[in-house]
């Protein structure tokens, strides 16, 4: 039996529903937008979620934000963000929202060997320009996909998304340069849905847009 009573809605509210708990709420207005996370068992681990009503978390409410932000995109960088961000929310959630028992023991140490390190990067540099994710780089490592980003990271001190994200900007700054294809087509190149992101990506990367690069090189 979780909280009841009333208690009017804010920005940024969290409810917290465990596996199993019946949530019933009533609402007044003619609008009412709201993000529902549904976070199978199995991902979740060892922790069992405690239910809470007007739960107030900023980071949480700042990564579904970010996921949000994002929702309308398909390319292969706003996929592997939108891993990244789920999984840290997962972990987050895990962390506050929940009581802990003993954490599951891996069976593999979480560490990326020579092989394993070329097998992903071939994975990350076949995937500029097509749909890849946690997932698939985390199955190649023969890893959960916790296991496999906190191994990436002390591989190669980053995380897969920016590794990618160099990838994809590293050539298309070849692209630009050696190359008379158009921006646009560049952008398809190099996995971007859309023009106009990836003039903005690239601009916060390299600091000046994609046409600008061109004229100076």
């Amino acid at each position: 039996m979780g909280p009841t009573g009333r208690a009017l809605p804010k920005v940024g509210d969290i409810w917290v529903v465990p596996a199993g708990d019946e949530c019933t709420a009533l609402v007044c207005g003619d609008t009412v937008e709201y993000c529902e996370i549904a976070i199978p068992d199995h991902v979740l681990g060892a922790p069992t979620l405690v239910p809470r009503i007007k739960h107030r978390n900023s980071l949480i409410h700042q990564m579904v934000e970010h996921i949000y932000a994002i929702a309308d995109r398909d390319d292969t960088a706003a996929r592997l963000l939108t891993d990244s961000v789920g999984e840290t929310l997962r972990l987050v959630i895990a962390k506050t929202c929940a009581v802990h028992r003993p954490p599951r023991v891996e069976r593999r140490p979480g560490t990326l060997d020579a092989a394993g390190r070329s097998k992903v990067i071939e994975l990350l540099k076949d995937g500029i320009d097509s749909t890849i994710s946690l997932e698939t780089l985390a199955h190649q490592a023969n890893m959960s996909v916790p296991v496999f980003i906190t191994a990436f990271r002390a591989a190669f001190h980053t995380t897969p998304y920016q590794y990618l994200l160099d990838l994809r900007f590293e050539r298309a700054k070849h692209l630009l340069r050696y190359t008379s294809r158009t921006i646009t087509e560049i952008s398809t190149l190099v996995g971007f849905s859309r023009p106009s992101h990836f003039s903005s990506a690239f601009r916060r990367r390299v600091g000046v847009s994609p046409k600008e690069y061109r004229d100076r090189t």
